[in-house]
Protein backbone atom coordinates (compact mmCIF):
# COMPACT_ATOMS: atom_id res chain seq x y z
CA UNK A 1 0.00 0.00 0.00
CA UNK A 2 1.07 3.44 -0.59
CA UNK A 3 2.63 5.26 2.37
CA UNK A 4 2.21 8.86 3.30
CA UNK A 5 4.88 11.21 4.41
CA UNK A 6 2.95 11.08 7.74
CA UNK A 7 3.27 8.14 8.03
CA UNK A 8 6.95 7.93 7.28
CA UNK A 9 7.74 10.46 9.81
CA UNK A 10 5.23 8.27 12.22
CA UNK A 11 7.30 4.87 11.83
CA UNK A 12 10.99 6.86 12.39
CA UNK A 13 9.75 8.19 15.35
CA UNK A 14 8.83 4.71 16.38
CA UNK A 15 12.03 3.30 15.37
CA UNK A 16 13.83 6.15 17.16
CA UNK A 17 12.50 5.47 20.11
CA UNK A 18 13.07 1.36 20.01
CA UNK A 19 16.45 1.93 19.67
CA UNK A 20 16.90 4.62 21.76
CA UNK A 21 15.01 2.45 24.31
CA UNK A 22 17.20 -0.48 23.56
CA UNK A 23 20.37 1.97 23.66
CA UNK A 24 19.26 2.94 27.26
CA UNK A 25 18.22 -0.59 28.36
CA UNK A 26 21.77 -1.84 27.09
CA UNK A 27 23.39 0.88 28.94
CA UNK A 28 21.82 0.14 31.99
CA UNK A 29 22.61 -3.62 31.70
CA UNK A 30 26.04 -2.03 31.43
CA UNK A 31 25.60 -0.04 35.00
CA UNK A 32 24.04 -2.90 36.60
CA UNK A 33 26.93 -5.24 35.59
CA UNK A 34 29.64 -2.64 36.48
CA UNK A 35 27.58 -1.94 40.07
CA UNK A 36 28.71 -5.71 41.57
CA UNK A 37 31.91 -5.21 40.12
CA UNK A 38 33.06 -2.13 41.88
CA UNK A 39 31.62 -3.29 45.11
CA UNK A 40 33.86 -6.28 44.36
CA UNK A 41 36.81 -4.56 43.69
CA UNK A 42 36.01 -2.76 47.05
CA UNK A 43 35.40 -5.73 48.75
CA UNK A 44 38.87 -6.69 47.16
CA UNK A 45 40.50 -3.69 48.45
CA UNK A 46 39.56 -3.78 51.85
CA UNK A 47 39.90 -7.84 52.18
CA UNK A 48 43.47 -7.34 50.91
CA UNK A 49 44.23 -4.75 53.07
CA UNK A 50 43.22 -6.35 55.95
CA UNK A 51 45.09 -9.42 55.31
CA UNK A 52 48.23 -7.17 54.77
CA UNK A 53 47.61 -5.24 58.07
CA UNK A 54 46.68 -8.15 60.00
CA UNK A 55 49.59 -10.48 58.85
CA UNK A 56 51.93 -7.23 59.79
CA UNK A 57 55.23 -9.30 61.86
CA UNK A 58 53.99 -6.92 64.99
CA UNK A 59 50.67 -8.75 65.34
CA UNK A 60 51.64 -12.41 65.06
CA UNK A 61 51.42 -13.01 68.57
CA UNK A 62 48.87 -10.50 69.12
CA UNK A 63 44.97 -11.08 69.11
CA UNK A 64 42.70 -8.56 67.70
CA UNK A 65 38.72 -7.41 67.49
CA UNK A 66 37.83 -4.88 65.10
CA UNK A 67 34.37 -3.41 64.09
CA UNK A 68 33.45 -0.73 62.03
CA UNK A 69 29.70 0.10 61.72
CA UNK A 70 27.93 2.19 58.96
CA UNK A 71 25.34 4.49 61.52
CA UNK A 72 23.22 5.23 58.51
CA UNK A 73 23.21 2.00 56.17
CA UNK A 74 22.98 0.65 59.52
CA UNK A 75 25.14 -2.59 58.15
CA UNK A 76 29.30 -3.31 59.76
CA UNK A 77 31.45 -2.53 57.02
CA UNK A 78 34.53 -4.76 58.54
CA UNK A 79 34.49 -7.28 61.08
CA UNK A 80 38.13 -8.75 62.35
CA UNK A 81 37.36 -11.31 65.01
CA UNK A 82 34.37 -8.84 65.83
CA UNK A 83 33.18 -10.98 68.67
CA UNK A 84 36.20 -12.28 70.26
CA UNK A 85 36.60 -11.13 73.82
CA UNK A 86 39.25 -9.08 74.93
CA UNK A 87 40.99 -6.42 77.31
CA UNK A 88 40.46 -3.25 76.37
CA UNK A 89 41.74 -0.92 78.94
CA UNK A 90 40.08 2.61 79.30
CA UNK A 91 38.50 2.14 76.68
CA UNK A 92 35.66 0.32 78.81
CA UNK A 93 34.64 4.15 80.45
CA UNK A 94 32.65 4.20 77.28
CA UNK A 95 30.36 1.69 78.91
CA UNK A 96 30.47 3.26 82.27
CA UNK A 97 29.87 6.80 81.14
CA UNK A 98 27.04 5.50 78.86
CA UNK A 99 25.24 3.61 81.90
CA UNK A 100 25.76 6.49 83.77
CA UNK A 101 24.29 8.86 81.61
CA UNK A 102 21.27 6.86 80.70
CA UNK A 103 20.59 5.95 84.14
CA UNK A 104 21.15 8.76 86.48
CA UNK A 105 20.55 11.68 83.90
CA UNK A 106 22.79 14.07 82.53
CA UNK A 107 21.88 16.90 85.19
CA UNK A 108 21.66 14.41 88.15
CA UNK A 109 24.45 15.44 91.06
CA UNK A 110 25.57 14.03 94.47
CA UNK A 111 25.15 15.27 97.28
CA UNK A 112 27.71 15.67 100.17
CA UNK A 113 25.27 16.27 103.43
CA UNK A 114 26.62 18.58 106.38
CA UNK A 115 25.03 17.72 110.03
CA UNK A 116 25.38 18.64 113.69
CA UNK A 117 24.62 16.65 116.74
CA UNK A 118 23.90 18.25 120.22
CA UNK A 119 22.35 21.65 120.40
CA UNK A 120 23.66 25.05 120.14
CA UNK A 121 23.66 27.17 123.81
CA UNK A 122 25.00 30.56 124.05
CA UNK A 123 27.26 30.40 120.96
CA UNK A 124 28.33 26.70 121.55
CA UNK A 125 27.41 23.45 119.69
CA UNK A 126 27.54 21.15 122.64
CA UNK A 127 28.04 18.52 119.76
CA UNK A 128 29.84 17.68 116.27
CA UNK A 129 30.04 18.71 113.03
CA UNK A 130 29.16 15.38 110.54
CA UNK A 131 30.38 14.86 107.15
CA UNK A 132 28.71 12.60 104.72
CA UNK A 133 30.15 12.59 101.83
CA UNK A 134 28.00 10.07 100.16
CA UNK A 135 29.61 9.33 97.03
CA UNK A 136 30.27 12.39 95.86
CA UNK A 137 33.61 12.40 92.92
CA UNK A 138 33.98 16.02 93.20
CA UNK A 139 34.76 17.27 96.68
CA UNK A 140 37.86 19.56 96.88
CA UNK A 141 38.61 18.21 93.24
CA UNK A 142 41.55 20.22 91.39
CA UNK A 143 40.21 19.30 88.04
CA UNK A 144 36.52 21.01 88.75
CA UNK A 145 38.24 24.11 90.17
CA UNK A 146 37.24 23.03 93.42
CA UNK A 147 38.65 23.03 96.79
CA UNK A 148 37.65 21.94 100.73
CA UNK A 149 36.38 25.55 101.11
CA UNK A 150 33.23 24.61 99.50
CA UNK A 151 33.18 22.03 102.42
CA UNK A 152 34.46 24.51 104.96
CA UNK A 153 33.04 27.63 103.40
CA UNK A 154 29.53 26.00 104.19
CA UNK A 155 30.24 24.99 107.46
CA UNK A 156 31.37 28.46 108.12
CA UNK A 157 28.02 30.43 106.95
CA UNK A 158 26.12 28.01 109.03
CA UNK A 159 27.86 28.93 112.41
CA UNK A 160 27.80 32.34 111.87
CA UNK A 161 24.12 32.16 110.59
CA UNK A 162 24.01 30.71 114.23
CA UNK A 163 26.26 32.82 116.19
CA UNK A 164 28.12 29.85 116.86
CA UNK A 165 32.03 29.94 118.04
CA UNK A 166 32.25 27.03 119.65
CA UNK A 167 31.75 23.16 118.84
CA UNK A 168 32.85 19.92 120.35
CA UNK A 169 34.79 18.24 117.25
CA UNK A 170 34.71 16.83 113.39
CA UNK A 171 33.79 14.00 112.06
CA UNK A 172 33.37 11.81 108.33
CA UNK A 173 30.84 9.83 108.52
CA UNK A 174 31.22 6.91 105.89
CA UNK A 175 29.69 3.01 106.05
CA UNK A 176 32.18 1.80 103.17
CA UNK A 177 35.50 2.36 105.96
CA UNK A 178 34.64 -0.76 107.35
CA UNK A 179 33.60 -2.66 103.63
CA UNK A 180 36.37 -3.31 100.19
CA UNK A 181 35.72 -1.06 97.67
CA UNK A 182 38.80 -1.39 95.85
CA UNK A 183 38.45 -3.49 93.09
CA UNK A 184 39.49 -6.85 94.02
CA UNK A 185 41.74 -8.09 90.55
CA UNK A 186 43.51 -4.28 90.40
CA UNK A 187 46.97 -5.48 90.37
CA UNK A 188 49.38 -4.55 93.48
CA UNK A 189 51.90 -2.86 90.87
CA UNK A 190 48.67 -0.29 90.48
CA UNK A 191 47.38 -0.19 93.66
CA UNK A 192 48.93 2.57 95.77
CA UNK A 193 49.80 4.81 92.79
CA UNK A 194 47.12 7.60 91.92
CA UNK A 195 45.47 5.89 89.56
CA UNK A 196 44.99 3.10 91.55
CA UNK A 197 43.18 5.02 93.99
CA UNK A 198 40.42 3.89 96.46
CA UNK A 199 37.00 4.98 95.06
CA UNK A 200 35.39 4.41 98.35
CA UNK A 201 32.45 6.51 99.77
CA UNK A 202 35.00 9.46 100.69
CA UNK A 203 36.53 11.44 97.44
CA UNK A 204 38.21 14.20 97.88
CA UNK A 205 40.75 15.68 94.92
CA UNK A 206 40.37 12.20 93.54
CA UNK A 207 42.21 10.86 96.71
CA UNK A 208 45.41 11.65 95.47
CA UNK A 209 48.55 12.60 97.39
CA UNK A 210 51.30 14.42 95.90
CA UNK A 211 54.40 14.05 97.08
CA UNK A 212 57.54 16.50 96.08
CA UNK A 213 61.44 14.90 95.95
CA UNK A 214 64.58 16.30 95.82
CA UNK A 215 67.13 14.50 94.15
CA UNK A 216 71.03 14.38 93.52
CA UNK A 217 73.35 13.05 91.69
CA UNK A 218 72.60 9.79 90.21
CA UNK A 219 72.33 6.67 92.22
CA UNK A 220 71.98 8.96 95.15
CA UNK A 221 68.80 8.48 98.04
CA UNK A 222 65.86 11.42 97.41
CA UNK A 223 64.59 13.10 100.38
CA UNK A 224 60.60 14.38 100.49
CA UNK A 225 60.85 18.01 101.12
CA UNK A 226 56.59 18.34 100.66
CA UNK A 227 53.47 16.71 100.79
CA UNK A 228 50.00 17.76 99.52
CA UNK A 229 47.99 17.57 101.21
CA UNK A 230 49.89 17.56 104.58
CA UNK A 231 48.88 14.18 106.47
CA UNK A 232 51.72 14.22 109.58
CA UNK A 233 49.47 10.65 110.24
CA UNK A 234 50.55 9.24 106.65
CA UNK A 235 53.93 7.53 106.98
CA UNK A 236 56.05 7.08 103.95
CA UNK A 237 58.79 4.91 103.31
CA UNK A 238 61.33 6.60 100.82
CA UNK A 239 63.31 4.06 98.80
CA UNK A 240 63.49 6.52 95.40
CA UNK A 241 66.91 7.28 94.00
CA UNK A 242 68.36 9.40 91.46
CA UNK A 243 68.44 8.56 87.51
CA UNK A 244 70.15 9.76 84.86
CA UNK A 245 67.00 8.54 83.13
CA UNK A 246 64.26 11.73 82.65
CA UNK A 247 61.14 9.99 83.61
CA UNK A 248 58.61 9.44 86.90
CA UNK A 249 59.84 5.64 87.29
CA UNK A 250 58.71 6.05 91.32
CA UNK A 251 56.06 3.17 92.42
CA UNK A 252 54.05 3.75 95.50
CA UNK A 253 53.06 0.07 96.99
CA UNK A 254 50.66 -0.01 99.78
CA UNK A 255 46.88 -0.80 99.94
CA UNK A 256 44.29 1.63 101.08
CA UNK A 257 43.50 0.71 104.31
CA UNK A 258 47.40 0.06 105.21
CA UNK A 259 49.24 2.75 107.73
CA UNK A 260 52.08 3.87 105.57
CA UNK A 261 53.22 3.81 101.69
CA UNK A 262 56.62 2.16 100.52
CA UNK A 263 57.99 3.84 97.53
CA UNK A 264 60.77 2.69 95.06
CA UNK A 265 62.24 3.65 91.75
CA UNK A 266 63.74 6.31 90.16
CA UNK A 267 63.42 9.82 89.89
CA UNK A 268 65.55 12.52 87.32
CA UNK A 269 68.94 13.40 89.00
CA UNK A 270 69.46 17.01 90.03
CA UNK A 271 65.81 18.04 90.76
CA UNK A 272 64.54 20.17 93.60
CA UNK A 273 61.08 19.27 93.59
CA UNK A 274 59.94 16.32 91.42
CA UNK A 275 56.31 15.22 91.97
CA UNK A 276 55.16 12.24 92.30
CA UNK A 277 51.19 11.14 92.87
CA UNK A 278 50.04 8.29 95.10
CA UNK A 279 47.03 6.96 96.63
CA UNK A 280 45.91 8.59 99.72
CA UNK A 281 45.46 6.22 102.44
CA UNK A 282 42.45 6.00 104.56
CA UNK A 283 40.65 9.48 103.02
CA UNK A 284 37.99 9.67 105.62
CA UNK A 285 40.06 10.28 108.01
CA UNK A 286 42.19 12.69 106.09
CA UNK A 287 39.13 14.79 105.17
CA UNK A 288 38.38 14.90 109.11
CA UNK A 289 42.01 15.88 109.76
CA UNK A 290 41.88 18.93 107.10
CA UNK A 291 38.72 20.26 107.82
CA UNK A 292 39.43 20.29 111.65
CA UNK A 293 42.47 22.21 111.09
CA UNK A 294 40.90 24.31 108.68
CA UNK A 295 38.14 25.61 111.16
CA UNK A 296 40.68 25.86 113.78
CA UNK A 297 43.12 27.45 111.78
CA UNK A 298 40.17 30.30 110.59
CA UNK A 299 39.37 31.25 114.43
CA UNK A 300 36.83 28.25 115.48
CA UNK A 301 37.55 27.06 118.87
CA UNK A 302 37.38 23.10 118.72
CA UNK A 303 37.23 21.09 122.54
CA UNK A 304 37.27 17.87 120.90
CA UNK A 305 38.86 15.61 117.99
CA UNK A 306 38.39 14.98 114.36
CA UNK A 307 37.53 11.34 113.18
CA UNK A 308 35.84 8.91 110.80
CA UNK A 309 33.04 6.56 111.36
CA UNK A 310 31.20 3.63 109.28
CA UNK A 311 27.73 5.13 110.87
CA UNK A 312 26.59 8.36 113.25
CA UNK A 313 26.70 7.32 117.16
CA UNK A 314 24.43 10.14 117.93
CA UNK A 315 21.50 11.84 116.38
CA UNK A 316 21.96 14.56 113.52
CA UNK A 317 20.41 17.32 111.97
CA UNK A 318 21.54 18.15 108.37
CA UNK A 319 21.92 22.11 108.15
CA UNK A 320 23.74 22.19 104.61
CA UNK A 321 24.82 20.32 101.87
CA UNK A 322 27.34 20.58 99.23
CA UNK A 323 26.40 19.31 95.41
CA UNK A 324 29.09 18.26 92.89
CA UNK A 325 29.34 18.46 89.05
CA UNK A 326 26.70 17.24 87.05
CA UNK A 327 26.95 13.83 85.73
CA UNK A 328 27.86 15.19 82.25
CA UNK A 329 30.52 17.18 83.15
CA UNK A 330 32.22 14.35 85.25
CA UNK A 331 31.31 11.84 82.71
CA UNK A 332 33.21 14.10 79.95
CA UNK A 333 36.22 14.66 82.86
CA UNK A 334 36.65 10.84 82.91
CA UNK A 335 36.29 10.06 79.14
CA UNK A 336 38.97 13.04 78.22
CA UNK A 337 41.07 12.33 80.61
CA UNK A 338 40.69 8.76 81.28
CA UNK A 339 40.40 9.49 85.41
CA UNK A 340 39.77 5.60 86.68
CA UNK A 341 38.75 7.15 90.07
CA UNK A 342 35.79 9.04 88.59
CA UNK A 343 34.73 6.01 86.02
CA UNK A 344 35.03 3.76 89.15
CA UNK A 345 32.38 6.27 91.33
CA UNK A 346 30.02 6.50 88.46
CA UNK A 347 29.50 2.70 87.90
CA UNK A 348 29.23 2.38 91.58
CA UNK A 349 26.75 5.42 92.19
CA UNK A 350 24.40 4.29 88.90
CA UNK A 351 24.42 0.82 90.27
CA UNK A 352 23.63 2.34 93.87
CA UNK A 353 20.72 4.14 92.31
CA UNK A 354 19.34 1.17 90.49
CA UNK A 355 18.31 -0.76 93.92
CA UNK A 356 19.17 -3.64 92.22
CA UNK A 357 19.93 -6.89 94.89
CA UNK A 358 22.08 -8.53 92.14
CA UNK A 359 26.09 -8.66 91.89
CA UNK A 360 27.44 -5.22 90.16
CA UNK A 361 28.96 -7.28 87.05
CA UNK A 362 25.74 -9.43 86.79
CA UNK A 363 23.66 -5.77 86.76
CA UNK A 364 25.99 -3.74 84.25
CA UNK A 365 25.44 -7.13 81.69
CA UNK A 366 21.76 -7.33 82.33
CA UNK A 367 21.66 -3.54 81.83
CA UNK A 368 23.98 -3.28 78.56
CA UNK A 369 21.60 -6.09 77.11
CA UNK A 370 18.27 -4.69 78.01
CA UNK A 371 18.92 -1.22 77.37
CA UNK A 372 21.32 -0.93 74.86
CA UNK A 373 20.40 -4.28 72.67
CA UNK A 374 24.18 -5.65 73.77
CA UNK A 375 25.08 -8.83 73.21
CA UNK A 376 26.68 -9.66 76.42
CA UNK A 377 28.34 -13.12 75.60
CA UNK A 378 31.29 -13.88 76.69
CA UNK A 379 31.40 -10.26 78.65
CA UNK A 380 33.27 -10.03 82.01
CA UNK A 381 33.08 -6.74 83.50
CA UNK A 382 35.13 -6.76 86.60
CA UNK A 383 35.56 -2.64 87.47
CA UNK A 384 34.27 0.88 85.62
CA UNK A 385 37.39 2.58 84.71
CA UNK A 386 39.50 -1.15 82.57
CA UNK A 387 42.26 -1.11 84.91
CA UNK A 388 41.70 -4.69 85.69
CA UNK A 389 43.10 -7.28 83.14
CA UNK A 390 40.49 -9.93 83.65
CA UNK A 391 37.56 -7.60 81.91
CA UNK A 392 37.22 -8.77 78.71
CA UNK A 393 34.87 -7.16 75.80
CA UNK A 394 34.42 -7.40 72.28
CA UNK A 395 34.49 -4.43 69.58
CA UNK A 396 31.12 -5.70 68.70
CA UNK A 397 29.59 -5.12 72.24
CA UNK A 398 31.57 -1.74 71.97
CA UNK A 399 30.05 -0.52 68.70
CA UNK A 400 26.78 -2.06 69.62
CA UNK A 401 26.74 0.12 72.63
CA UNK A 402 28.11 3.24 70.54
CA UNK A 403 24.88 2.70 67.91
CA UNK A 404 22.17 2.83 70.90
CA UNK A 405 24.22 6.33 72.15
CA UNK A 406 24.89 7.82 68.69
CA UNK A 407 22.16 10.51 69.14
CA UNK A 408 23.07 11.34 72.51
CA UNK A 409 24.93 14.50 72.76
CA UNK A 410 25.71 14.52 76.61
CA UNK A 411 27.74 11.23 75.68
CA UNK A 412 29.15 11.88 72.32
CA UNK A 413 30.33 15.46 73.95
CA UNK A 414 32.23 13.34 76.61
CA UNK A 415 34.55 11.76 74.49
CA UNK A 416 37.30 13.54 72.95
CA UNK A 417 38.39 14.70 69.40
CA UNK A 418 41.65 12.97 67.78
CA UNK A 419 44.18 15.34 66.97
CA UNK A 420 42.57 17.71 69.42
CA UNK A 421 42.05 16.75 72.93
CA UNK A 422 41.76 14.53 75.59
CA UNK A 423 44.21 11.77 75.97
CA UNK A 424 43.67 11.81 71.79
CA UNK A 425 45.49 14.83 71.62
CA UNK A 426 48.59 13.07 69.01
CA UNK A 427 46.12 10.39 67.94
CA UNK A 428 45.37 10.91 64.12
CA UNK A 429 47.69 14.01 64.56
CA UNK A 430 49.00 13.97 60.75
CA UNK A 431 45.73 11.92 59.19
CA UNK A 432 42.81 13.26 57.29
CA UNK A 433 40.79 12.21 59.95
CA UNK A 434 42.52 14.84 62.32
CA UNK A 435 39.23 17.02 63.81
CA UNK A 436 36.93 14.04 62.48
CA UNK A 437 37.28 11.00 64.63
CA UNK A 438 35.54 11.37 68.61
CA UNK A 439 37.34 8.53 70.46
CA UNK A 440 38.03 6.64 73.83
CA UNK A 441 41.78 5.75 74.02
CA UNK A 442 42.70 2.09 76.04
CA UNK A 443 46.34 1.44 77.04
CA UNK A 444 48.09 -0.51 79.20
CA UNK A 445 50.95 -3.04 79.53
CA UNK A 446 49.97 -5.34 76.30
CA UNK A 447 46.62 -3.55 75.48
CA UNK A 448 46.05 -0.33 72.97
CA UNK A 449 42.53 0.06 72.07
CA UNK A 450 40.03 2.92 70.23
CA UNK A 451 36.55 3.11 70.21
CA UNK A 452 34.15 5.86 68.81
CA UNK A 453 32.57 7.95 66.21
CA UNK A 454 33.99 8.30 62.76
CA UNK A 455 33.01 11.10 59.97
CA UNK A 456 35.06 9.42 57.66
CA UNK A 457 36.38 11.13 53.74
CA UNK A 458 33.70 9.60 51.96
CA UNK A 459 31.54 11.57 54.27
CA UNK A 460 30.21 8.48 56.08
CA UNK A 461 29.51 8.52 59.68
CA UNK A 462 30.80 5.17 61.41
CA UNK A 463 30.77 3.81 64.65
CA UNK A 464 34.28 1.78 64.97
CA UNK A 465 36.59 -0.22 67.59
CA UNK A 466 40.08 -1.62 67.50
CA UNK A 467 41.40 -3.69 70.43
CA UNK A 468 44.87 -5.35 70.37
CA UNK A 469 46.31 -7.28 72.72
CA UNK A 470 49.83 -8.18 73.55
CA UNK A 471 51.53 -7.01 70.10
CA UNK A 472 55.02 -7.49 69.59
CA UNK A 473 56.97 -4.31 69.55
CA UNK A 474 56.64 -0.74 71.39
CA UNK A 475 53.37 1.34 71.97
CA UNK A 476 54.00 3.83 70.05
CA UNK A 477 54.87 1.43 67.34
CA UNK A 478 51.34 -0.57 67.96
CA UNK A 479 49.64 3.17 67.59
CA UNK A 480 51.29 3.89 64.16
CA UNK A 481 49.66 0.42 63.12
CA UNK A 482 46.41 1.19 64.19
CA UNK A 483 46.55 4.66 62.68
CA UNK A 484 47.08 3.01 59.26
CA UNK A 485 44.02 1.20 59.99
CA UNK A 486 42.09 4.23 60.84
CA UNK A 487 43.45 5.98 57.66
CA UNK A 488 42.03 2.70 55.53
CA UNK A 489 38.72 3.28 57.04
CA UNK A 490 38.50 6.98 56.20
CA UNK A 491 38.22 5.80 52.67
CA UNK A 492 35.49 2.89 53.35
Amino acid sequence: SKITSYQEKSIFKILFLVFSLINILMDMKKVLLLLPLSFLFMALSTSDFMKSWVSSEIFKPASLSIAVYDLEDDKFLLEENAEKVLTAASVQKLITTAIAIQSLNPKHQFETKLAHTGTVVDGVLRGDIYIFPNFNPTLANKRFNRDLSEITGAIKSWMFKNKIKVINGVKVIDSTIESETLPRTWVWEDIGNYYGANPCGTIFNENIVELYFESGKPGEPTRIVKMVPNLPLLKIENRVKASEQNKDLAYCFGGPYDRGLVIEGTIPANKRSFKVKAALQRPQRGLSYLIYHALKKGGLTIKGKHGAYPKPKKKYKQFGVVKSASVAEIAKRTNHKSVNILAENLLQNSYKFSNSEEQMETWVKEYLKTQFEVDVTGMTIKDGSGLSYFNAISSKQLVQLLVKMKDNQSFRKSIPVAGKSGTVRSFLKNSTLNGHVRCKSGSMTGVRSYAGYINNNSGKKLAFSIIVNNAEGMDSEVKIKIEELMNHIGTL
